[in-house]
């Protein structure tokens, strides 16, 4: 039921997203692009309390290895400068768990969080530089819908969709006036929530990243 209920917070956040972009034809809307995007994804460790019945029972650390991240997406150039975009974004990351008890002795063990993401982006491309002016840099911005999902051995933990909001800042390089590859950097984070597990297990938390990525825009 949960499960269905996030599918459908999902759904409404990409008619919501729609509705957004289909509200702001007073700028016309201009060429449509879709681009795909990889790289590495390093989420920040966090300390938090485990409890059963409002009772704690555990206090686990994270510690994230470097993950990585993967997505596509769909948008409009309004101006030549200025861009809205609709992103379905996936990111993974193993993590040492690490519990420690009122004598400081502890015990660890593998696990992994993974999150599927769909964001509205802005973004706004500064004009071309270099010889041939086909070097653009450009800053955005995004707000959108997260589902999080944290493993350990025989047990996973999952949050009802979490609201997330991301800043991004890249340099694109236009091949031809159809293609163009770039690279960006960009910080995203989720709203703190609980995550239900087994037996009624719960802890809150909030998954943060930093992400390198590299991609491919192609502009119909």
């Amino acid at each position: 039921m949960k499960q269905a209920g996030s599918a459908a917070a999902m759904a409404v956040a990409a008619l919501a997203a729609s509705a957004g972009i289909a509200s702001a034809q007073a700028l016309s809307l201009g060429d449509i692009y879709v681009k795909g995007f990889g790289g590495a994804t390093w989420p920040s460790n966090f300390d938090t309390t485990l409890k059963e019945d409002g009772e704690q029972i555990a206090r686990p650390s994270f510690d994230y290895d470097t993950g990585y991240t993967l997505g596509v997406a769909v948008g409009t150039d309004f101006t030549p400068n200025f861009s809205m975009e609709i992103e379905y974004s996936y990111r993974s990351a193993d993590a040492v768990i690490t519990d420690r008890d009122e004598d400081d002795e502890s015990e660890s063990a593998d696990g992994d969080t993974s999150a599927n993401a769909l964001m509205v982006n802005a973004i706004y491309m500064f004009d071309g530089m270099g010889t041939n002016r086909t070097v653009r840099p450009y800053l955005g911005g995004g707000i959108g819908g997260v589902q999080v999902e944290t493993s350990v051995p025989g047990q996973d933990y999952d949050a009802d969709t979490l609201f997330a909001y991301q800043l991004i800042g890249g340099v694109g390089y236009e091949l031809n006036p159809n293609i163009t590859l770039y690279a960006e950097g960009r910080w995203f984070q989720t709203e703190s929530g609980r995550f239900d597990g087994p037996g009624g297990d719960n802890f809150d938390g909030k998954l943060e990243t930093f992400d390198l990525l590299a991609g491919l825009r192609y502009t119909f």
